[in-house]
């Protein structure tokens, strides 16, 4: 632009001349207009170029999220009629039963034999027993944060976050008994990204197993390793209630263990005492209540020391000593605690109980596992509330003083189980013992003047002169079973069934 500047006269102003590019009144000529025009147009083409530019980029990434959420759902469904597929195998025997997977493009179809462990031991005093210890096997679809896999005959899908069940293990249990058909990947052949093919069982199904006649008795442990182990875990929660002994939350994060507990029946005790050998002070008051002893002396047991029946009916009254050995065991590996009252129901160890303690199993049965023994003079192990006390001992127990071991209201809560390597004695003062006696491989010696009401079976009872005390006989003692913290264990059958999987 061209101006020219003059200078100010007196009394003038400066002046300025403009090019005739520009209007007097200072607006845009039609070039500039020309220029705005095209700059207008540049920013416009700018503004589409990046828009559809996003559309592109957030559009088909939606489209892709969503896509891959129909084939994922769509394997889901697929591997559930799989896994209903292979239990058909199952059943059927030899039948060779069709199945389908296709249409999964996004995502990753794999089949794994070595995937996953089932292990089932049983465990008594002697030690522990594996019964089996095999792979499960899977079949899995992987899509990015998403798996779901067949395996053990459920399916079990995990988007990152914890494992659910889709289809849910044909794990029961009722009454004791224990039913669990497991599906196991032994054969996989398969071609690429989908399967087109048969299921078969390839032979012979493992059966774990035990009847009511208990000839194998002792505690079963099984345990699962798994990737979906939080999956698993929810399912035999929910079928056995507090049976989980090993959450995948402790120790290995894939594996869970759970427990079923064999106890033994020590119901049906109609006698005062049971033994092998009895033994009654002459001066002893009568027993109240009948005498079963394997060879009767008259010389020991006779009809005025008894008030009720003698007979020779026979000794045969199930050992605890396995039992009891087994429970210590188990305390060994999660550790023993400090004695203390007990107020809830469950399982606690502890090496000794040497005072006063109270048992409130208001809030169910409580077992309590003593390592060396129980030593109390003039202290309470008192049990209260409606359920039932069982205490087990691997050592000598010794009551004295004005002591009192159970419930004197209701004999037939309280359960004392007595090993092998222990003894019951008192000696001294006027102790009471309200409870179940049991220590049928050893032996129980009343000194003093205690008062035993309730029952005794052991391999050799000695009755000294005590007056006052003595024995009696109370029939709520017919029905005692052992305390049981997990879920009882009577018939087990754990069928393995072996699959295989072609083309």
């Amino acid at each position: 632009m061209r101006g020219e500047f003059d200078a100010p006269r007196s009394g003038g102003v400066p002046k300025i001349e403009r090019d005739a590019e520009t209007s007097s009144g200072g607006v845009p000529t039609d070039r500039d207009r020309g220029q705005t025009h095209l700059l207008g147009y540049v920013l416009l083409v700018g503004i589409v170029v990046v828009g559809s530019g996003a559309v592109l980029l957030f559009g088909g990434s939606g489209l892709e999220a969503s896509e891959s959420a129909v084939e994922i759902e769509h394997a889901e469904r697929s591997l559930v009629e799989f896994t209903h597929a292979t239990r058909t195998a199952t059943e059927t025997g030899g039948d060779r039963v069709p199945v389908t997977i296709e249409g999964l493009d996004r995502g990753t179809l794999e089949t794994r034999a070595d995937a996953g462990r089932l292990r089932i031991v049983r465990e008594d005093g002697s030690g522990t027993e594996v019964l089996y210890d095999e792979p499960l096997g899977a079949v899995t679809y992987a899509n990015g944060d998403t798996e779901i896999a067949s395996q053990g005959g459920g399916v079990w899908r995990s988007d990152g976050d914890g494992t659910v069940a889709v289809s849910a293990p044909p794990l029961e249990y009722r009454d004791g008994s224990l039913w669990f058909p497991v599906v196991r990947f032994v054969e996989t052949r398969t071609r690429g990204n989908a399967i087109d093919g048969v299921v078969s069982r390839s032979e012979s199904p493992t059966r774990v197993g035990r009847g009511d006649d208990r000839a194998e008795s002792g505690d079963v442990r099984i345990e699962i390793e798994s990737a979906y182990c939080e999956g698993w875990q929810r399912e035999i929660e929910s079928t056995l209630s507090s049976g989980v002994t090993e959450r995948c939350s402790a120790g290995r994060t894939d594996r869970v263990r759970f427990e079923l507990t064999d106890p033994p029946d020590i119901g049906g005790i109609d006698t005062a005492i049971a033994a092998h050998e009895v033994d009654i002070h002459r001066n002893a008051p009568p027993i109240e209540g009948d005498v079963d002893a394997a060879s009767v002396d008259a010389d020991r047991v006779d009809a005025d020391r008894v008030d009720g029946s003698v007979s020779g009916a026979g000794y045969d009254h199930p050992s605890v000593d396995s039992y009891v050995s087994g429970r210590v065991a188990a305390c060994e590996r999660t550790g023993f605690e400090e004695p203390d009252d007990v107020l809830e129901g469950g399982r606690y160890c502890v090496e000794t109980l040497e005072d006063g303690h109270t048992f409130d199993t208001s809030d169910g049965d409580i077992e309590v596992v003593v390592r060396d023994g129980i030593d109390v003079q003039g202290d309470d192990l008192r049990q209260v509330g409606e359920n039932d006390l069982t205490l087990l001992v691997d050592g000598p127990v010794s009551v004295g003083g004005n002591a009192v071991v159970g419930n004197d209201s209701d004999p037939g809560r309280t359960q004392l189980l007595v090993s092998a390597d222990g003894t019951v004695t008192t000696a001294t003062g006027t102790p009471t013992v309200a409870g179940l006696v049991y220590a049928p491989d050893s032996s129980v010696s009343l000194q003093g003047n205690p008062t035993v009401r309730g029952g005794i079976v052991a391999e050799r009872v000695a009755v000294g002169n005590v007056r006052p005390g003595g024995v009696a006989y109370d029939e709520r003692i017919a029905t005692a079973e052992v305390a049981v913290t997990g879920p009882r264990l009577r018939r087990l059958g754990v069928t393995a069934y072996d699959v295989s999987l072609e083309e």
